[in-house]
């Protein structure tokens, strides 16, 4: 029993760890900064459990001893689902510090089952051990034990349960587990452990009934998968007369796609009209490929005939989005109808970049969540290689960047800069929110062209689309073009992450 009981909890704790980043997703997003917060929040909080565990097998050696433990890490378990979201919503509202916001809601979360499991290993070892001279080889046993079972709930954990089930829904699982292993483990005495495992069972069962009712009755609607949290909610835009908008979100505070529930096909956020740059300079267009579906909002407004294509109905549109999730949501929230024209790869944007061989006449790149949920492979100069490869003769890449032209915020775009201006012939910079103020973290939409546009000026582009229905939109949006020569010492990004992370992490400056 012990050994199944050290096994069992190493599954567990790490299925435990696994599901952390998506708890905390909601409340300080999934950066590598909140990854780094959980590990070591969790693995401190495992070493103090661990010293504490040890003293106490010393002191009061029993089976009844470990079994508390063991129902300390379900209850622990217990009060995370049952705590989380007040926990983190504090965080959220009272700290503005990402690095100290990640590392409270770490320790507010998860420290208390965390700690808890760390008893289990020692306290069990000290029971087992029987000799001196054979204490080496029952540590050793019992730790390969533990090890072997955190490598199954590592991939239980990351490849099975959070594709089927919610967070809160696998930490009333992990509870329920530990209070019967704590049961098996010392029947005696278990009257608080039996009540505490119905109140367990009673929490998940009212937990998936609260979930379907959220679900049926409307308010915030959540979405889990493997790598997202997303979050659907509803809200007006006072801008547009007060046009009642429905929106996504994947990290707090940033909503990463929209749209109007009177007009589902129409562009919501100010940032994805300068994807009509496109359609603006190569009018003629028939293939699109689209890195990055989120809400499908670029796609659906193409494929109604909204932009300014000469030939909309002929257009073909490839969308390559990591996460069927994403699709899914857009399919049942967000309009997303079946279309002959439109073709979806589940897929990471990279991967498909560095395998596929096609070109496309535009090439829409939109896999920026926030700017500090940066996706490094995609800015590197071996990126823009591959995106070259991408773009057909005559064609342009759109590429969405948040990011500061200039300053110490501006070297994260400076380093996608010189990696595209290495591979493409012309490239240009549109400050969408503060032309005025290119020292600013904005949107910035970068345009790129494999060859040069024979010196056409921006006054002559600007006349060029006088002539459209749309040429006042189409003026507008080219007013924005940064005029300034771009002209920097940061080097480009390469896959080689350092430098990338570096410039990342000067965004996170409050």
């Amino acid at each position: 029993m012990l050994e199944l009981t050290v096994f069992l909890s190493g599954a567990l704790v790490m299925v435990l760890e696994m599901v952390g980043a998506r708890v905390l997703a909601p409340y300080v997003g999934t950066s590598a900064i909140v990854w780094t917060s959980l590990i070591g929040v969790v693995l401190a909080c495992l070493a103090l459990g661990a010293w504490a565990g040890g003293r106490l097998a010393d002191r009061h050696l029993s089976r009844r001893g470990l079994a508390l433990a063991l129902a300390g890490a379900g209850l622990g378990s217990a009060l995370t689902a049952l705590c989380h979201a007040l926990v983190g919503q504090w965080v959220t509202e009272g700290i503005g510090n990402l690095y100290v916001a990640a590392v409270a809601a770490a320790v507010g979360i998860f420290a208390l089952p965390a700690f808890f499991f760390g008893m289990i290993s020692p306290y069990a070892i000290r029971l087992r051990i029987g000799s001196v001279d054979t204490a080496g080889a029952t540590v050793g046993r019992l730790y390969a034990l533990s090890t072997a079972g955190s490598i199954l709930g590592t991939f239980l954990g990351g490849f099975v349960l959070i594709s089927f089930f919610g967070s809160a829904s696998i930490l009333w699982g992990v509870a329920v587990c530990m209070l019967v292993i704590s049961l098996c483990n010392a029947a005696k005495g278990g009257k608080v452990r039996v009540a505490l495992l119905a109140l367990c069972l009673i929490g998940a069962v009212v937990n998936g009934m609260y979930g379907s009712w959220q679900e049926d009755r409307g308010g915030m609607r959540l979405v889990e998968s493997p790598y997202n949290s997303i979050r659907i909610y509803e809200g007006v835009d006072w801008g547009e007369g007060g046009r009642a908008v429905r929106l996504m979100a994947t990290d707090p505070g940033y909503s990463q796609s929209g749209m109007y529930l009177d007009a589902p096909a129409d562009l919501y956020f100010q940032y994805t009209r300068f994807y009509a740059l496109g359609p603006h300079f190569v009018p003629q267009a028939r293939s699109v490929l689209m890195l990055g579906g989120g809400g499908y909002s670029v796609p659906k407004w193409i494929l109604a005939g909204k932009s300014a294509l000469a030939a909309p109905g002929e257009v073909h549109m490839t969308v390559v989005e990591i996460d069927p999730a994403m699709t899914d949501t857009a399919r049942r929230w967000f309009a997303l109808e079946d279309d002959a024209r439109l073709t979806v790869r589940h897929e990471d944007a990279r991967a498909f970049l560095n395998r596929q061989k096609e070109q496309y006449d535009l090439v829409f790149v939109d896999v920026f969540n926030s700017h500090y949920a940066v996706p490094f492979q995609m800015g590197t100069v071996e990126a823009a290689q591959a995106l070259r490869r991408a773009v057909a003769p005559g064609g342009a890449l759109l590429m969405n960047v948040i990011s500061a032209v200039s300053g110490d915020d501006g070297r994260l775009f400076q380093g996608i800069y010189k990696a595209l201006t290495g591979e493409f012939a012309e490239v240009q910079v549109y400050c969408v929110s503060r032309p005025d103020r290119p020292d600013e973290v904005q949107n910035l939409m970068v345009v790129a062209f494999p060859e040069k546009r024979d010196g056409m000026t921006e006054e002559m582009l600007t006349a060029q689309a006088a002539g459209g229905a749309a040429s006042e939109a189409v003026a507008s949006l080219l007013s924005t073009r940064h005029a300034d020569p771009l002209v920097f010492d940061t080097p480009p990004l390469t896959d080689d992450f350092a430098p990338v992370e570096r410039y990342a992490l000067m965004l996170l400056r409050q």
